[in-house]
């Protein structure tokens, strides 16, 4: 079973070792971060600009923990969170309060590694009530995604 086809709350630290193992690169469908987003308001521009640019497009997951180079996955380093619980209510706060219309069907998983770090995964459907405006801090922009990545719509 791919990772794509997996149910989000089955997904375990084996499926994101197969995206290693395969080379599955950043595009249209998925994007690897590092590290969660940080505070500034930069920041959670940017990662509001990842969430909607799936949900405008064709889907996919944003998956936080994982280090790639050039849009190749390299290392699933996790990250290191008392409370994934908390840091997922968090972001789906932000995702809730600043984009509009609101995006139905948003998951977000957290991922147990075996450093005891975590990974998290958010599955973005791609959405029927689109296009979806960025409205944090009146930035009034709108994003899409190709094979290269987020870009601005017009």
């Amino acid at each position: 079973m791919s990772f794509i086809s997996t149910p989000l709350e089955s997904l375990e630290e084996s499926d994101l070792q197969t995206l290693l193992d395969n080379e599955v690169s950043e595009g249209k469908t998925i994007d690897y971060k590092e590290a969660l987003s940080g505070n500034s308001d930069k920041d959670k521009k940017e990662f509001l600009y990842d969430i909607s640019s799936f949900a405008n497009t064709s889907g996919g997951h944003l998956i936080f923990g994982v280090k790639e180079n050039n849009g190749v996955p390299t290392e699933i380093c996790g990250l290191d969170i008392p409370d994934a619980d908390a840091v997922i209510l968090q972001l789906e706060n932000k995702i809730r309060d600043g984009i509009a219309p609101r995006i139905p069907g948003i998951a977000a998983q957290a991922i147990s590694l075996s450093n005891n770090r975590i990974v998290i995964v958010f599955r973005i459907p791609r959405s029927f009530s689109q296009p979806h405006m960025i409205t944090f801090k009146n930035a009034s922009k709108f994003y899409a995604r190709n094979s290269a990545g987020k870009y601005q719509m017009d």
